[in-house]
């Protein structure tokens, strides 16, 4: 394995992971599938590892989220904590947190703190609201960041905004952090400098309102980009939901060419010329019209026959599927985004694999998260040099 983690685009790199919940312990995942050395810190009392499901203990959101990297236990509210730590820093690359800002500061270990220790550390945190600004204090969690951005009020119906299935703002978080590092690293290895970065929730979520904000700016309160269009699109038609026989699908067009080719394949070629659907701006002027049409032909049909036809005729579609679903699609297989890897209590489990695809050094997950503390030994014994003897005083102590 380390000849293999060599050869990783970030293959030698060391980061003290101090992470918990979701989107900070994504960052690191992501540089441990890109072959760094991920040491991820916890109190010895565990982080975040009651999320569910828990399967023989052992939380499984856990596992997945922290997989690939390497686990100890260190009590930082402790003096003896504190120096190990720094000594952990001293031979790291970089230290990556997502505490409310000042609780580094507040415990002697902030950015400044540590480049006394490590001139060079590269100093990665991901909080709610960033180290600077009015709410920097405030608690943060996804769907609150998304409530203050106006993301969330744009999801949903005319009548209600409805939340997003999936906490998108701290994964898109988690992938932010983890450039901006990577970032940090390339500027590192052409200056020699390391530096203090600072990522927000809150700024990934206005930033990813890209294309509404864009609306708005220049065409004020009353834009189609601030209104909720439920399954509709703000600036193209038809690219909507409709019902089948048995469920719904997706069509999505984007120019005039795809649009005719739809019509044929719904037998509507008297659409094409109609003036009402000539062009784009005339389709989303008259898209309640024009998705009745579309509707009339999909529900005489199964999702999967909608998907048959319109593909024959190259026109973008997908039935609307369970992630269940999804997890037996071939291209999963064969993308290799699931494999299977063992794991010390749960045996051999199915484990998320890296989306990263590169030709040279591919993003790979080869082992899960571990319980608290699996490292211990290999870190404190291999990498600062502590005897057992030492390692059991510092457990039983509380240090560990």
């Amino acid at each position: 394995m380390g000849n293999r983690r060599m050869n990783k685009a970030l293959g030698g790199k060391r980061v003290l992971d101090l992470t918990y919940a979701l989107n900070g312990p994504l960052a690191g995942r992501i540089l441990a599938e890109l072959g760094a050395e991920v040491i991820k810190i916890e109190p010895p009392w565990g982080s975040a590892r009651d999320f569910l499901p828990l399967v023989k203990g052992e939380s499984v959101n856990f596992v997945f989220i922290n997989a690939g990297k390497k686990f100890i236990t260190l009590n930082l509210k402790k003096e003896e904590g504190k120096e190990i730590f720094k000594r952990l820093v001293k031979v790291s690359d970089v230290v990556l947190e997502n505490f409310t800002p000042g609780t580094m500061e507040k415990l002697g270990l902030g950015y400044e703190e540590l480049k006394k220790v490590n001139p060079n550390i590269i100093y990665a945190s991901s909080s709610g609201f960033g180290y600077s600004g009015s709410y920097k204090y405030f608690p943060a969690y996804d769907y609150i960041i998304q409530a203050m951005t106006g993301f969330y009020y744009i999801n949903g119906t005319e009548e209600m905004p409805i939340k997003t299935g999936v906490a998108i703002i701290d994964v898109l978080t988690g992938v932010s952090t983890a450039l901006a590092i990577i970032t940090a690293i390339y500027y590192k290895e052409k200056t020699g400098l390391g530096q203090r970065i600072d990522i927000a929730m809150f700024d990934v979520a206005f930033y990813s309102l890209v294309e509404n904000l864009a609306g708005i700016l220049f065409e004020g309160e009353d834009s189609r980009f601030n209104k909720r269009l439920g399954n509709k699109h703000p600036v193209t038609a038809p690219y909507a939901l409709y019902k089948c026989k048995n469920g719904f699908v997706f069509i999505a067009i984007a120019k005039d060419e795809q649009f005719a080719r739809l019509c044929k394949a719904i037998n509507r070629g008297d659409l094409i010329n109609d003036d009402r659907f000539k062009k784009n701006e005339d389709r989303v002027r008259n898209v309640d019209e024009l998705d009745k049409y579309i509707e009339d032909w999909t529900s005489k049909y199964e999702c999967e026959e909608v998907e048959e036809i319109l593909r024959r005729f190259d026109v973008a579609c997908a039935k609307i599927r369970k992630p269940s679903d999804a997890l037996k699609d071939r291209q999963v297989l064969e993308r290799e985004l699931i494999r299977r890897v063992n794991h010390p209590v749960l045996g051999e489990i199915p484990i998320l694999n890296s989306f990263l695809k590169l030709s040279l050094t591919p993003g790979e997950i080869s082992q899960p998260g571990y319980p608290l503390g699996y490292h211990n030994e290999q870190i404190y014994g291999n990498l600062l040099g502590f005897n057992r003897d030492t390692i059991r005083k510092l457990r039983d102590g509380g240090v560990i």
